[in-house]
């Protein structure tokens, strides 16, 4: 049986837990960091069908996993934690020779581990050289894995795809450009991933809830047509973009042409069913096989029935294709759709 440590958003390790317990068969869950990082084993399943699984049918609420193939106590005694780190190094040789290796070093707060993460990884690098290996930031062959709780420090090695996200924790990062008129603009861009749905390849999208432009801004920067729906005004920056219609209304009180989109993308902060109902009546806009990106607002006690009522809902005139929490979002998930 393997034991994994699994992260979601801070608030909703409880129901990443909870999806896991209905996944996996005889799992066993126990929290670490409270609210964001847990640890769960792969219960009745072998490692390799079970990760397999849970790459093709992602959980909603697990951001990242990875397998614990080595567990010490957390000291505050550099010299010992390093010993330890070094340990681990040495018996990874047929996995690091000849091979890219990422260091993801992370702790939980008030851990008593001696280490920033920088020096966590500066610990094992020397030993990735010796075995001649190579140690890189991103595009890794390897990942070794380091969290430190305030009693534990688990580490292992595994292949990127198997973590859900190559990046430590999944903490999707973007370069903090002064020239994003919101930070929403980083959770389209991590959807853009997430989904590997390259938004280059739409031509004519509708953007419902669009002020100030945060997405609509990106969708431009792909040399798409947007007609961006919003009674509030848009950023000053895409007042004369060419490329851009506004329509000053409430999404509820426009209707267009079939066919007139092949993308569709709605961040609007209202009831997720109100959101629902407005999206589905604009179906018909959408062409044959449009995409739809739609941020789900979780308001109600029961988040994992919310979003599965929701997904029956918009199964009518969608095929739902994934419902992902992303690092960017808050209390909401975000859903990609294909139009039937």
């Amino acid at each position: 049986m393997t034991i994994y440590v699994g992260t979601a958003n801070p608030g909703f390790a409880p129901y990443a837990m909870e999806e896991l317990r209905r996944r996996i068969q005889g799992t066993k869950v126990s929290g670490l960091a409270p609210g964001e990082t847990f640890s769960f084993t792969s219960g009745d399943y072998d490692p390799e069908p079970l990760l397999t699984d849970l790459r093709r049918n992602e959980p909603i609420f697990l951001r990242h996993l990875f397998p614990v193939e080595a567990e010490y106590e957390v000291t505050g005694n550099p010299d010992n934690t390093a010993d330890a780190l070094k340990a681990y190094a040495l018996t990874l040789e047929d996995r690091i020779k000849g091979s890219k290796i990422a260091i993801q070093v992370r702790k939980e707060h008030n851990s008593p581990f001696p280490f920033s993460s920088a020096e966590g990884r500066d610990v094992i690098v020397p030993i990735i050289e010796q075995l001649g290996g190579e140690s890189v930031a991103r595009e890794a062959d390897w990942i070794i894995s380091v969290y430190a709780t305030k009693k534990k420090l688990f580490v292992g090695c595994s292949l990127p795809r198997d973590n859900l996200s190559d990046w430590p924790g999944g903490a999707v990062r973007f370069r903090k450009d002064e020239e994003v008129i919101s930070r929403a603009a980083f959770k389209l861009l991590e959807a853009e991933r997430a989904f590997n749905l390259p938004l280059d390849r739409f031509s004519n999208a509708l953007d419902l809830g669009a002020a100030p432009g945060g997405w609509t801004s990106v969708l431009l920067d792909r040399g798409m047509k947007v007609t961006a729906v919003d009674p509030a005004e848009m950023d000053p920056s895409l007042e004369y973009h060419p490329k851009l219609r506004h329509i000053r209304s409430n999404a509820a009180d426009v209707s267009f042409a079939p066919g007139s989109f092949d993308l569709l993308v709605c961040d609007m902060s209202w009831d997720p069913h109100h959101t629902r109902r407005i999206v589905s009546e604009l179906a018909p806009a959408l062409s044959a096989g449009a995409s739809g990106i739609i941020t789900l607002k979780l308001m109600y006690k029961k988040p994992l029935q919310s979003i599965n009522d929701l997904m029956e809902d918009y199964s009518h005139e969608f095929d739902v294709r994934k419902v992902k929490q992303l690092f960017h979002n808050r209390e909401e998930v975000t859903m990609w759709v294909k139009r039937k």
